[in-house]
C-alpha cells in the first residue's frame, strides 16, 4: 500500500539507493556522491532540513525569499522510498509563477508505473485537509509523465511560460480546484 510519510531511517537504504539511481525532485538537485555519502553518515541532519521552517531559501533565480510553511513527505510503500514530494501550504511570489502548491519527485526505477498520479493525488490531500483549494502544480514542458500526472489529478491548463529551471525550455502552470 503507497502513503505518504515524513522521511523515516527505516528507508534510508532505499532512499540513498534512490539517490544514486539519480533521484531528485522540484528545485533539489541531484546530489552528488560526497553529499549522499554525509546523508548516509548523519540522516537526521538532513531529514530535519526538509521540514525545517523559517528562514530564507534561495531558488535558482539567485534572490533570496521566506520560507513557506510546508511539509516534505517521501512515498513508500512497505519496503522502498518510492518518491517525495513537498506540499506547501502558502506561497510567496516565485512559487506563485515558478513552482506552485507542490514539487515533487519520483525515484528513476519506479517512474511509469502510476506513481506520479497516486503522490498528486495524496499531497493535494494533504492541501485539502489544511483548507487550501485552489493548487498550482507546474511541470517541466519536456515532462510528458508529469503533465499527464497533474491532468489525472483535475489539473487544467493556465498557461506555458519559461523555464528558470530549464534554460530555453518551457513550464506549464497547472490549476486544480480542490472540492469538499
Amino acid at each position: 500500500m503507497l502513503r505518504l510519510i515524513l522521511p523515516d531511517t527505516r528507508y534510508l537504504a532505499s532512499y540513498v539507493a534512490a539517490m544514486r539511481e539519480g533521484f531528485e525532485f522540484g528545485m533539489c538537485p541531484i546530489l552528488p556522491e560526497d553529499e549522499i555519502k554525509k546523508i548516509e553518515a548523519d540522516p537526521f541532519d538532513h531529514f530535519e532540513g526538509y521540514n525545517r521552517h523559517g528562514g530564507m531559501f534561495t531558488p535558482t533565480d539567485g534572490i533570496p525569499r521566506p520560507s513557506v510553511q510546508h511539509n516534505f513527505y517521501w512515498l513508500v510503500d512497505e519496503k522502498d522510498f518510492i518518491g517525495a514530494i513537498s506540499v506547501r501550504y502558502e506561497m510567496n511570489d516565485f512559487l506563485e509563477v515558478h513552482a506552485g502548491h507542490i514539487g515533487y519527485g519520483i525515484r528513476p526505477s519506479m517512474r511509469r508505473q502510476g506513481h506520479a498520479k497516486k503522490i498528486i493525488a495524496l499531497g493535494l490531500k494533504k492541501l485539502k485537509e489544511r483548507g487550501v483549494t485552489r493548487v498550482l502544480i507546474t511541470a517541466n514542458e519536456e515532462n510528458l509523465g508529469s503533465w499527464k500526472a497533474i491532468e489525472a489529478n483535475g489539473g487544467v491548463l493556465e498557461s506555458k511560460i519559461d523555464c528558470i529551471f530549464d534554460k530555453g525550455g518551457l513550464s506549464r502552470r497547472y490549476w486544480i480546484t480542490l472540492k469538499d
